[in-house]
């Protein structure tokens, strides 16, 4: 089974429909170079992050922020403790699932 990473958030501003120019503007000799390090400064919902890391397996590290300190938590969330947020978002699930609609909007705007 192959698995396709692809970003977990809908994030305006996002980069996915302009992945096929970035590609375009990358140096045919890319693939062959060793050692590379990513960075994104404004990585957003990760689309480029995702892809590119996925298809350049010679990209050995990558860096990335963003302004949004909400956001950066939750990638360093994903990265440091993923376990955690895994038996987070089943609580969540478990709590929410079993709600009718009305219910599921209190609670989405409670939480």
């Amino acid at each position: 089974m192959t698995f396709k990473s692809k970003p977990f958030i809908k994030w305006v501003g996002g980069k996915t429909q302009l992945i096929e120019s970035i590609e375009k503007t990358l140096p045919e000799y890319f693939a062959n170079l060793h050692n590379i390090t990513y960075i994104e400064p404004f990585v957003g919902g990760g689309a480029v992050l995702f892809w590119i890391l996925q298809q350049y397996p010679n990209i050995t590290k990558a860096i990335i922020n963003d302004i949004n300190p909400d956001l950066t938590t939750a990638y360093k969330t994903i990265k440091d403790t993923p376990s955690d947020l895994v038996q987070f978002l089943q609580i969540i699930q478990d709590e929410y699932l079993p709600l009718n609609e009305e219910k599921r909007k209190e609670y989405y705007l409670n939480k």
